[in-house]
């Protein structure tokens, strides 16, 4: 079996990475997380047909979700594409809100401020909700770059999404959790060759070294499986859950182990604000929860067994 992308999903991977670190230097990620800036790239990602790239299939959606992690970019992109897989008839922009609060309200609804049509999912049911007629709070988030809101809505279409894609929802999360590891990765290796201890790069020292090795190890490991999930739920369904749940859990602790292991070569420079490192180990830390966490699908995978 060929586990290389094809040349159509190398250009997209190529563009996408090409068009993400002109728009979305962390000077601008910066700028639109922290202050508070609207970000001005919508329309042309919208003009790339970025929102429907899951119609090329489930790998052509991996190859961008990871690069969108990679460049940490602060785009409701994300959030569209999973209330599009469950809502394919959505117009514009989307969020899905499937966690229960208090008095009937969701929480930890990612851009519902910038949503046109929010996806509830209540119990088993799922609605499709104007977002003109839901009630929208924000909410403390820890990743600055995906802000969360409390959302209180009720009424909306029914919909009946198709079962996979919660599954690709999944794939696309863990995705973005290998950009965030693989681009943490590269940050940590130059740092290691550049900064010098003693007269020596501190990365020719062999605890450096094997935390970076160990890095790439991670990062390139949980690449494997969320491809392998993503080919796999257009192509051999009978793997597809177990791919799934393997794919979003080893992604998620594999991005947060990545970050957790930058911090500690980076040293004091490494927990400043004004180093970049924290913003990546949030994104990496708040991914790993979205859609289930790393516990929740591993328990889905040994209950495939029982």
């Amino acid at each position: 079996m060929n586990f290389d992308l094809t040349e159509d999903q190398r250009e997209i991977k190529r563009t996408a990475r090409e068009f993400l670190a002109s728009r979305y230097t962390m000077e601008q990620v910066r700028s639109i997380a922290l202050d508070g800036h609207e970000d001005p790239h919508w329309a042309e990602i919208v003009e790339l047909g970025w929102p429907d790239v899951m119609e090329l299939g489930t790998v052509e959606l991996a190859v961008v979700a990871e690069e969108l992690g990679y460049a940490l970019a602060p785009s409701p992109l994300a959030s569209t594409w999973a209330a599009k897989l469950l809502y394919p008839s959505l117009e514009g922009r989307g969020t899905v809100a499937m966690w229960d609060g208090e008095d009937g309200a969701k929480i930890a609804v990612p851009n519902a401020d910038v949503a046109d049509t929010i996806i509830v999912r209540d119990g088993e049911r799922v609605f499709a909700v104007s977002a003109s007629e839901a009630q929208i709070e924000p909410a403390r988030a820890l990743d600055a770059t995906r802000p969360l809101f409390t959302v209180r809505a009720s009424g909306g279409e029914e919909i009946s999404p198709d079962p996979k894609a919660w599954n690709a929802i999944a794939i696309m999360a863990a995705a973005e959790s290998v950009g965030v590891g693989a681009r943490v990765t590269g940050m940590t290796v130059e740092y290691a060759k550049d900064r010098r201890q003693f007269g020596r790069p501190i990365g020719s020292y062999q605890a450096v070294s094997h935390a970076c090795a160990q890095m790439f190890l991670e990062s390139e490991g949980a690449r494997n499986v969320v491809y392998w999930a993503a080919w796999a739920l257009d192509h051999d369904p009978e793997a597809a859950t177990l791919a799934t749940h393997a794919a979003k859990a080893y992604a998620s602790d594999a991005a947060v182990n990545i970050c957790r292991s930058s911090l500690q070569v980076h040293g004091g420079i490494g927990f400043t604000w004004e180093h970049d490192l924290h913003l990546f180990l949030k994104r990496a830390e708040a991914n790993a929860h979205a859609y289930g966490d790393a516990g929740w699908h591993r328990e889905q995978v040994a209950g495939l067994f029982l």
